[in-house]
């Protein structure tokens, strides 16, 4: 079953100079995001955030920088070690090769799981529910945010999610939808909390 989040981009190749240069754009542009995701779940010291589809990182620093401990998971070994290469040695948060429909996250073991532009990359989206479920302990906190569609460049467009298909993936955890600003981005956040 799906939920139409995810559109059809298997042309992507997230390896090469491609990857590298996506990811450093990612890594210098995503800072206002970064910041309201961590805002939006609350994030504090003793929080274990899991960031699924991490890319360079830049959401998880963020939330290391507030004291949280980080696994940042991403299946790109280019967006792996530009996050590693952006991350202060001083943080603790750890960058592991990895996809949403198996996490490499004990059972439990996430206050925090969250997806930034990412989740519309999810081969089967009910196997990446499942995987998150299983990682967040009682009272955890989802957070998966995209891009509004219609709301960016045209060529943006096939990394975006209407609003509808957001609300049946909110159905879908128990959550909420809303529609936030983060500097220019206008993005669609799907928000739930686990059964505790």
């Amino acid at each position: 079953m799906t939920t139409g989040l995810r559109h059809d981009h298997h042309g992507h190749d997230f390896t090469g100079p491609l990857c590298l240069a996506l990811g450093l754009m990612m890594a210098v542009g995503r800072g206002d995001v970064a910041r309201l995701v961590a805002d939006l779940a609350g994030v504090t010291s003793g929080d274990h955030v899991v960031d699924v589809g991490a890319g360079p990182g830049t959401a998880a620093r963020e939330a290391a920088r507030r004291g949280a401990t980080v696994t940042a998971v991403d299946p790109s070994a280019e967006m792996r070690r530009l996050a590693r290469w952006f991350t202060p040695s001083s943080l603790p948060l750890t960058v592991v090769d990895g996809r949403a429909e198996a996490l490499p996250v004990a059972d439990g073991a996430a206050s925090v799981v969250w997806a930034i532009s990412s989740a519309h990359h999810w081969s089967d989206v009910d196997a990446a529910l499942r995987e998150v479920r299983r990682v967040l302990a009682p009272g955890g906190r989802l957070v998966i945010v995209e891009r509004v569609a219609g709301s960016g460049p045209r060529w943006l467009e096939h990394h975006t999610v209407p609003k509808t298909n957001a609300e049946e993936l909110a159905a879908k955890v128990g959550g909420t939808v809303s529609v936030e600003t983060a500097g220019r981005k206008r993005l669609v956040v799907v928000r739930a909390i686990m059964p505790g």
